[in-house]
């Protein structure tokens, strides 16, 4: 899966950013499919993700991925209040 998502990101980089912006993400849905023998398959790519809480499941990874996903790239450029270079 890890492949196959990196290969659609430089396939479209051009795409992606035209204007080459710096500082900014964008998160994306990717559905894959796995068949009976473990094969991976790529079914489609969401630029508009469905952020619903829809199981308890859910409810337990959504806030986790949004932490993560700021932490990749606000925090980054921004160290949250009272963090040192040390902390990280």
């Amino acid at each position: 899966m890890y492949r196959c998502i990196i290969k659609t990101i430089l396939a479209t980089k051009k795409l992606l950013d035209p204007n080459k912006r710096r500082s900014c993400f964008e998160l994306f849905g990717y559905d894959f499919m796995l068949d009976e023998d473990g094969n991976v398959f790529l079914i489609e790519v969401n630029t508009n993700t469905c952020m619903e809480e829809s199981s308890k499941l859910l409810e337990r990874l959504l806030p986790r991925m949004i932490d993560d996903m700021l932490k990749l790239s606000v925090d980054v450029l921004y160290k949250p209040k009272g963090e040192t270079t040390e902390d990280k």
